[in-house]
């Protein structure tokens, strides 16, 4: 899960003055996705054809570009107004969560949840006969916002540094706009405003199957390298090293700090509480060096 690598339990090295643009290394998550995004969108406008060639078609897949699967989620159209607002959401919601869940498991949802989004719009692209072409961050970006919603259903934000909503209505509007056009797609209408509404539910299905179900990606992700490894060496002693708690039940009390640091603030956890999240932070650190 990566303890230490949230912001808030995060050791610093010597020399670094606390700026994480200073270095590229020291940028968390959602700000290289920010600028790795606007990055692909110079390139964009500079050279037109990187939009031909990142973007997601049923077509392309069939003929093998399974790339196109996350490279889509990368590429937005020459109207400013797409990114920005893809960028702004990710830059809003993205910050938190990713001091909540860590570097490493944030960039995974972020892509995975691209993946799942772009296979739903393959999948109904399919089923509606539509061979358009897709392009944008929407997905993925809804996939956080569900997550976050989901953390937080009843905290308020300000639509356009104006209006006042709580985050669980601001989601329900955002699933009846994009589900209401699904519908009549369904029913047999014809719906083209230029808007991926199956890519948008297919990211927020994703977040919240993600939130429901407990899912860590990144756990899965050592689970199966642990297990590449152990196949590359080939079979030997097994050997256990006992060091107290096991990682299952770190694991789980971590989760459960978590949870109580998302309902209750930090200032709520215990001396107790806080040693096990500075003990999980070391360990985790020693098994990734």
């Amino acid at each position: 899960m990566g303890i230490y690598d949230r912001d808030y339990y995060r050791k610093e090295p010597a020399g670094y003055s606390g700026n994480p643009m200073n270095s590229a290394k020291f940028w968390p998550m959602w700000q290289k996705i920010i600028a790795l995004t606007v990055g692909v969108f110079v390139l964009q406008l500079l050279f037109p054809p990187v939009t031909q060639w990142l973007s997601l078609s049923d077509e392309a897949l069939y003929r093998g570009q399974i790339w196109r699967l996350l490279s889509y989620a990368f590429v937005h159209g020459d109207d400013i107004f797409h990114i920005l607002m893809n960028m702004l959401f990710l830059y809003f919601f993205g910050r938190r969560l990713e001091s909540m869940y860590g570097g490493k498991e944030f960039a995974l949802f972020y892509c995975v949840a691209a993946v799942f989004s772009g296979l739903f719009i393959v999948l109904l692209d399919t089923l509606f006969q539509d061979s358009r072409s897709t392009i944008g961050a929407s997905g993925a970006v809804l996939a956080l916002v569900m997550v976050y919603t989901l953390h937080f259903p009843r905290e308020r934000i300000y639509l356009f540094g104006i209006v006042p909503i709580e985050m669980r209505w601001l989601m329900g509007f955002i699933l009846i706009f994009d589900l209401f056009p699904v519908l009549k797609q369904l029913g047999g209408s014809v719906a083209h405003d230029g808007i991926s509404h199956a890519g948008h539910l297919g990211g927020a299905l994703f977040g919240y199957l993600y939130f429901k179900f407990h899912w860590r990606i990144s756990r899965l992700a050592d689970s199966f390298s642990r297990k590449g490894n152990f196949h590359m060496m080939g079979r030997g002693p097994k050997l256990k090293i006992y060091n107290g708690e096991s990682s299952e039940e770190l694991e789980a009390e971590v989760d459960r700090i978590l949870q109580k640091i998302n309902e209750k603030g930090e200032a709520s956890l215990t001396s107790k509480e806080r040693k096990t999240l500075k003990n999980a932070s070391e360990r985790y650190k020693n098994r990734n060096n």
